[in-house]
């Protein structure tokens, strides 16, 4: 039922919103506690789901509006009133060609991506939209094209700023898992992020999950470095020789 309402919701949207393959895509993921109702340019397009993908999305700005939905109007099946909670409102530009992903973490912080799309993997994206595969965040396999291509410095610090202000390392894995897949990251950057947790378990774990995701492999050694103990570098190594993609 809800993928159908979905499907309806999506052909309100202005004409021409659906323009082929070469228009945009968007993505958008809320990590709040809450369930979300998403509004593309004044409709209402998601309620209750906490992930939303639209492909063909005509380019230029649209207004995407998030709000954090409060469950005793949801009981009462009121949408739309001052009851819930704006978390994001803006104007995004979407580019032709371009597709483009909105991550609203826990704390309402707001990261913005944008990749080229690889027209080899339009079958995969349309499988992924229609069944809701990773969450709208790709798998391992198509995102081979842009592993080198590791985040920019801004973005980068923007994301260490966010994993920063997490107080637990369950919730700076949460964010890193949700980022990492769309961003690939230099083996530099993975050792920051390491850096970044509190105990050496979740260390390791982060590092054998940043590998994947990671644009210059062959300098991985590095991360060894974010480690305080040589049973983790150990550990780590083995987990690279026996990697496969």
């Amino acid at each position: 039922m809800n993928r159908i309402f979905t499907l309806l919701a999506f052909l309100l949207i202005t004409t021409g919103a659906f323009a082929g393959w070469d228009d945009g895509r968007l993505s958008i993921t809320s990590m709040s506690a809450k369930p979300v109702r998403i509004l593309v340019d004044g409709r209402q397009v998601q309620v209750g789901n906490r992930e939303y993908q639209i492909s063909n999305l005509n380019p230029g700005f649209h207004r995407i509006q998030i709000y954090a939905v409060n469950n005793n109007n949801r009981r009462r099946g009121v949408f739309g009133n001052n009851r819930d909670e704006l978390i994001y409102n803006s104007n995004i530009n979407i580019r032709r060609g371009m597709h483009t992903d909105i991550i609203v973490n826990r704390f309402g912080k707001v990261f913005i991506d944008e990749q080229a799309i690889d027209n080899r993997n339009d079958d995969n994206w349309y499988d992924r939209d229609n069944r809701g595969n990773n969450g709208g965040w790709g798998n391992d396999r198509n995102n081979e094209y842009n592993r080198n291509q590791p985040m920019d410095y801004q973005k980068f610090q923007q994301l260490k700023q966010s994993v920063e202000r997490s107080n637990f390392d369950d919730n700076k894995m949460e964010l890193l898992r949700s980022v990492l897949p769309n961003n690939p990251v230099s083996a530099q950057q993975v050792k920051e992020l390491v850096q970044l947790m509190s105990f050496e378990q979740n260390k390791l774990e982060l590092a054998k999950f940043a590998y994947r995701y990671t644009t210059d492999r062959n300098s991985y050694f590095i991360v060894n470095d974010a480690f305080n103990f040589g049973t983790s570098k150990t550990e780590l190594t083995r987990y690279i020789a026996s990697y496969r993609d």
